[in-house]
Order: structure tokens, then C-alpha cells, then sequence
């Protein structure tokens, strides 16, 4: 697991692969493994007390997942409107900041029809966003 550390594809795919061995890890070595990898807040949210149906190791990496996720969609949105011409700071900022799934997912799909970077702002403006 520890290899993989630096490489977010690599070990989301490794966590979704040995997610069953993962989730027979006892309390300490979860914790232990959440340290190694640099997952410093998420285990202090464990070790607060953060109880549920799921244990904290099984969350932080659905956690994990979902934030790949979530950079994989923004990434996405820059890489469409880059091809049209260059983001502007601002721009890239906001797409990189965004948390909602669902504001990428619009964005994603507005930066595939984009045919100019003042026609996708224009368009991405309505949508209400975390930020």
C-alpha cells in the first residue's frame, strides 16, 4: 500500500482491489496504515470519534476515491478548455477549488461543448457551487 503512496491512480486502484483485506486490518493497524500514508487528518477524524456503519479505514478510503474523483473531473474540465486556449488564473483556481460532484459534472459537460472560454464562464455562472 505504502508504495503506492505518491501515485493516487495506482493506489485507488490498489484500495478498490484489496479492499476486503483492507477491511480485516484490526483498529491498530488501520491507524497505523493511515499514518504511513500521509492521511494525518483523516486519521485524527477517526480517532475523534468518527463512528458509523462504516470503519474509518473503510471511509477515509471511500474518501480517497471520492476526492480522485472529484480531481479527476477538474482536471478533465482544465484539459477541454485548455485546448481552446490558455485558463486564466482565476479560472483554474475555481475549477481546481470546486468540491460539488455534480457542479464538475455540469462544468465537464459545458467545457465539452465550449467552443470559447467566455461562452463556458458564461454558462458555468448559474450553477451554485461549495465555493
Amino acid at each position: 500500500m505504502v508504495k503506492y503512496n505518491k501515485d493516487k491512480q495506482l493506489f485507488y486502484d490498489y484500495l478498490n482491489s484489496h479492499r476486503e483485506e483492507i477491511q480485516r486490518m484490526d483498529h491498530v493497524e488501520q491507524m497505523m496504515a493511515l499514518s504511513l500514508l500521509g492521511e494525518q487528518k483523516r486519521l485524527l477524524q477517526v480517532m475523534d470519534g468518527e463512528k458509523g456503519e462504516k470503519s474509518g479505514v473503510c471511509k477515509a478510503i471511500d474518501d480517497l476515491i471520492e476526492d480522485g474523483r472529484r480531481e479527476g473531473k477538474a482536471e478533465s474540465v482544465l484539459v477541454l478548455l485548455e485546448a481552446i486556449e490558455a485558463v486564466p488564473k482565476d479560472l483554474y483556481s475555481k475549477i481546481q477549488k470546486e468540491t460539488n460532484p455534480a457542479v464538475l459534472e455540469r462544468w465537464l459537460r459545458l467545457a465539452a461543448k465550449a467552443e470559447s472560454l467566455a461562452q463556458f464562464e458564461k454558462e458555468m455562472s448559474p450553477v451554485n457551487s461549495n465555493n
